[in-house]
């Protein structure tokens, strides 16, 4: 009976256990059972989509084509044309024209680009491109007029097409962009690169944001992140219309990040910017789960990207974020599956030929919907006529004519050094101006300065010290008067000011020398200032003034020399907080005031070239008309 009732007890306590372990589970799974559904459910029905001649994005080529399927008439276009909705473009028998203006001849260039690639597989056309950030036909604007353009809404009528930062002319963030993101297909290796770098079981299980306060959209993500540090790092950066700490939520401006630094992180957020935010495709390629946040902005190849099968949608007030990082975190396979079927989508269907096959087809089926014949120099009320972009000649694109602004790449002044031995060699060139720079005109000052102190810190007690002994030894000499006596002692002393002088002058301007070339040499091949480069440059100094001394002098010099370039590092940058700039920073906010000055010289001397070039089309076009 006892045996009996003490497997009853443990058959008790065995159910009991199987219970709790059960429920628990249950009830974890009930928690996050509507959006394990929704996942299920959203992968289920997602189709993959043919690559083979753009048919991965027809259906939006047809639906932003549609609202014209009645035809473009030469009244609309010149509608468009007249407004300035965007630059007119003309292709004739395999040329390509545009208008004079362009807004922003880097964007124009941008597009110019796809369009010169594939130009001899196009039929006669002309189009208006907006090349502005927001769109331009509103579905309440009369007439309906036909512009395209990178971005909408569903409260729009324009036409999309791959934006121009596919190729260049993206958003500048200086100093780690200072011409923008650059081409889309080298990006793609330097991101990929850094996501094998950090593969997931890598990442930090965390949120991630840096970006500038373009829209109150991102407000919540920046408090939850100074609520909860642990679960979100997201900080505000600096725009062109930051003016205090205000526009930041009462913190100072963040660093700008590399989108390759992006990649240590779990989890990237995506939030619209003026219009569709131009990082979204970028974060794909880190192999972490992207958030993204509301739904309204699109691009031509957003439609393809599935909510729960390639990211995590997020409602624009954010209300649901914090349960949305929570469920990652706990399910952290799933989080995995849709990165990754994210980054491959993007890496499949987002190729340079996709993108070039996207302009093709869409300008193909855009030309059949115009009912008139185009020709050059078509006469049109109150709108410039066209004028030769360039001149193809032969199959492939040719490049655009310098005249017009619109190079291959940009201006050799806007190249920053790409490698850490690049920025150590520009510290022995002159500048434009013929100047060194302030690195190395720091250390040259810095040395004669330290020349002096040691010349004057050696000579005075040099000089002490040889007038002392003057009169000790001297003191019996007779003189003919007082007056040689005195100049007499002067002219010893003297001899051990230069003599001493000289000795510690030598020696405190190399110390000098060598530690600021140590220390500012390895500040500028890593592009950032830490205390651990004082640390060495005092090593390498103290070692190199106590090698003469043997292996103990060496390994004594250079202990004692790191502890010295330390608690120098840390008063200097200590220094330097409290007056609220390093000199790196000081460095960088010179360098975007250059650039800056430097850009809107270019752009003027580009307006002044197409003026001038547009002058000597005229005289010519008047010279064959006599």
């Amino acid at each position: 009976m006892r045996c009996l009732q003490l497997s009853l007890g443990i058959l008790h306590v065995f159910i009991l256990f199987l219970f709790t372990v059960c429920w628990g589970g249950s009830s974890a799974d009930a928690r996050w059972k509507k959006i394990l559904v929704q996942i299920d459910e959203a992968v289920k029905n997602y189709r993959p989509c043919v690559k083979d001649n753009c048919e991965c994005y027809q259906r939006v080529r047809e639906q932003d084509l549609a609202p014209f399927q009645n035809g473009i008439s030469e009244v609309l276009l010149s509608e468009a044309i007249s407004r300035k909705l965007g630059t007119h473009y003309q292709i004739i028998e395999k040329k390509l024209y545009r208008e004079h203006d362009c807004m922003f001849p880097a964007r124009c260039s941008g597009v110019e680009h796809f369009i010169l690639e594939i130009i001899q597989n196009l039929p006669d056309m002309e189009m208006v491109i907006n090349v502005r950030d927001y769109p331009q036909v509103p579905k309440f604007m009369k007439p309906r007029v036909p512009v395209l353009s990178f971005s909408k809404t569903s409260e729009y009528y324009d036409i999309m097409y791959p934006a121009w930062t596919f190729w260049e002319g993206g958003p500048a963030v200086w100093p780690i962009y200072p011409t923008g993101l650059g081409r889309w297909d080298l990006m793609r290796e330097s991101l990929q690169s850094s996501a094998e770098k950090w593969p997931w079981k890598k990442k930090k299980s965390k949120a991630y944001f840096r970006g500038s306060r373009t829209s109150a959209e991102r407000d919540p993500l920046i408090l939850l992140s100074r609520e909860n540090p642990d679960l979100v790092d997201a900080e505000y950066t600096k725009n062109q219309a930051w003016k205090s700490e205000k526009d930041t939520l009462g913190r100072p401006p963040a660093t700008e990040v590399p989108l390759a630094d992006h990649c240590k992180f779990k989890y990237l957020f995506n939030f619209r910017g003026v219009a569709a935010s131009f990082r979204f495709k970028h974060l794909f390629l880190c192999g972490s789960l992207i958030f993204h946040v509301g739904e309204d902005w699109q691009e031509f190849f957003y439609p393809q990207l599935k909510p729960w099968v390639h990211y995590i949608p997020v409602q624009s007030d954010l209300s649901n974020v914090r349960e949305l990082l929570e469920f990652v975190r706990e399910n952290d396979d799933v989080a995995q599956s849709i990165s990754e079927r994210g980054r491959q989508f993007i890496m499949d269907h987002l190729q340079m030929e996709d993108i070039s096959c996207y302009w093709e087809q869409l300008l193909k089926e855009y030309s059949k919907a115009l009912t008139y014949k185009v020709s050059a120099n078509m006469e049109r009320p109150g709108v410039r006529t066209a004028r030769p972009l360039t001149v193809l000649g032969e199959e492939c694109a040719a490049p655009v004519p310098e005249v017009l602004g619109a190079l291959e790449g940009s201006p050799p002044w806007l190249q920053p050094p790409v490698s850490g031995w690049e920025r150590v060699r520009q510290l022995f060139r002159r500048n434009e101006q013929k100047a060194y720079p302030e690195e190395t005109m720091y250390i040259t000052k810095a040395t004669f300065t330290g020349s002096l102190v040691g010349f004057v810190y050696g000579g005075i007690p040099g000089y002490l010290n040889a007038k002392k002994q003057y009169i000790e030894q001297c003191g019996g000499e007779l003189y003919h008067n007082r007056l040689d006596a005195v100049q007499s002692m002067q002219r010893i002393a003297m001899r051990g000011f230069i003599r001493y002088g000289w000795r510690w002058s030598w020696r405190v301007a190399a110390f000098v020398a060598i530690f600021n070339t140590v220390n500012i040499g390895l500040s500028v091949y890593r592009d950032k200032s830490t205390l651990g480069h004082y640390t060495i440059a005092g090593a390498c100094t103290g070692s190199l003034f106590r090698m003469h001394l043997g292996l103990r002098g060496l390994i004594g010099g250079s202990v004692i020399g790191g502890l010295l370039g330390g608690s120098l590092g840390t008063l200097l940058m200590g220094l330097q907080k409290v007056t609220g700039e390093t000199f790196l920073e000081r460095k960088k906010r010179k360098q975007s005031e250059l650039h800056a000055l430097k850009m809107e010289k270019w752009k003027a001397t580009l307006d002044i070239h197409e003026d001038s070039s547009e002058e000597t089309d005229d005289v010519l076009q008047e010279k064959d008309g006599r």
